[in-house]
């Protein structure tokens, strides 16, 4: 195996189709940052587009700005913009709440489509966030459901989806692993048995081509603040196949999911598409930083996107291999970028403390429990340099011995 050097990354970088993008972004000076899949970096326009809220449209025109700005359309428009990202059709997408909440959502409106059945399937190491939904959900609800998490390969799940399931709801990609689940089989054959399917695309919209609408996916949910760089916080997202909107129902039923919210009915009535998945008034504020994230992904193609990161990630992965192999580094993302996800996670038995000393010299990563080092890969402004600069900067460390210092051991809240 050829020996990586400085210039070979460099090389890289010159040839990168994507390079242009990282001037989107406001990107701290000697920062590297590997935690997009947490938190993206601030987009730069997202400073000029809040501006313009809060002074113009906001300051100036005050409640007018509903209809002169169209605030009051931003989650279907935002929604429309994140559709081509997800293989989605206009209307299939909004923009509201949070992704738990959306979750609570589409997963409620799956079982009541499917009120026959009695099991929820998902798997052990799914989002947390994502099982306290689904636990939360069945302890409100008269009929109980039997929810099963698996623990072997996700994509091994079809032994488990029979005549007794109402939803599958999985990770398209593990958030401690990367671990790609295999959307168009598992969707197929759930639908075979049935089954109703809910994705969750948190770790992977913005950063994997989706095809979710020709595959037949039923819902889906995910964040803007991670690879959508819509700011900490942001509202999420729910998609909802065309072929369902109609019949659904959920029950969170706000005014604005109201057919006529501005008739002030004292009786619900469901808008007929996808504005019944709304319910209350939108944060503005929070909206207009998503725009601006979203507005950098006009012209790009995700497949493009894919490619680099599949790259990024290959290098990063043989200079772990090559710089610091003596150092007990086990890989814990699947070996195979056709597995693998835009994140590159490895365990190691001091992996907090290395990781806090890493953040301390400016390459931020982040740690999961019990021993893993989380990479997040974010094609659109990462360099191969920034591979390269992370793995020395990671080689220093832990020939200095540097990360055993008391200082990396004390936990931070957040992690």
């Amino acid at each position: 195996m050829k020996t990586l050097k400085l210039q070979d990354l460099k090389n890289l970088d010159n040839q990168d189709p994507l390079s242009a993008y990282r001037e989107e972004f406001y990107l701290p000076k000697n920062i590297i940052y590997f935690d997009g899949n947490s938190l993206g970096p601030v987009p730069n326009k997202t400073k000029e587009n809040l501006n313009k809220t809060i002074n113009e449209e906001w300051g100036n025109d005050l409640i007018n700005s509903w209809n002169k700005a169209n605030w009051i359309n931003l989650p279907q428009a935002l929604g429309n913009k994140i559709a081509p990202l997800i293989g989605a059709m206009a209307g299939e997408v909004i923009v509201v709440d949070s992704t738990s909440i959306n979750l609570f959502k589409v997963v409620s409106a799956a079982l009541r489509l499917n009120d026959n059945r009695k099991k929820i399937l998902s798997e052990l190491t799914n989002f947390p966030s994502d099982l306290y939904i689904l636990e939360g959900l069945n302890g409100m609800s008269d009929n109980q459901y039997e929810c099963v998490l698996i623990e072997e390969d996700v994509n091994d799940i079809e032994k488990y989806i029979d005549s007794s399931t109402a939803v599958v709801m999985l990770s398209h990609i593990n958030y401690k692993t990367g671990r790609i689940s295999d959307i168009k089989k598992i969707t197929k054959y759930a639908h075979k048995k049935g089954a109703l399917v809910v994705w969750d695309l948190s770790h992977s919209v913005g950063v994997m081509s989706m095809d979710l609408h020709n595959i037949g996916v039923d819902f889906a949910v995910g964040c803007t603040y991670k690879h959508l760089n819509g700011g900490p916080g942001a509202p999420g997202f729910l998609y909802v196949h065309s072929d369902l909107v109609e019949k659904v129902t959920q029950p969170l039923s706000g005014w604005l999911g109201h057919i006529d919210p501005f008739a002030f009915d004292s009786k619900y009535i469901p808008a007929s598409n996808i504005n019944k998945f709304i319910c209350g008034t939108p944060s503005i504020l929070a909206y207009k930083a998503i725009e601006s994230g979203l507005d950098v992904f006009d012209e790009i193609s995700m497949e493009q996107v894919r490619e680099k990161s599949i790259h990024l990630s290959e290098v990063f992965i043989e200079l772990i291999q090559q710089e610091c192999g003596e150092f007990g580094f086990e890989l814990f993302s699947p070996n195979d970028a056709k597995h693998r996800g835009s994140q590159i996670s490895y365990k190691h038995e001091n992996a907090y403390p290395i990781m806090q000393s890493l953040i301390s010299r400016g390459v931020i990563g982040d740690y999961r429990e019990p021993n893993i080092l989380r990479f997040g890969i974010s094609p659109l402004y990462m360099r191969y340099e920034d591979i390269w600069s992370a793995i020395i900067c990671l080689k220093n460390i832990m020939q200095s011995n540097e990360w055993n210092s008391s200082n990396f051991k004390v936990r931070n809240y957040v992690t």
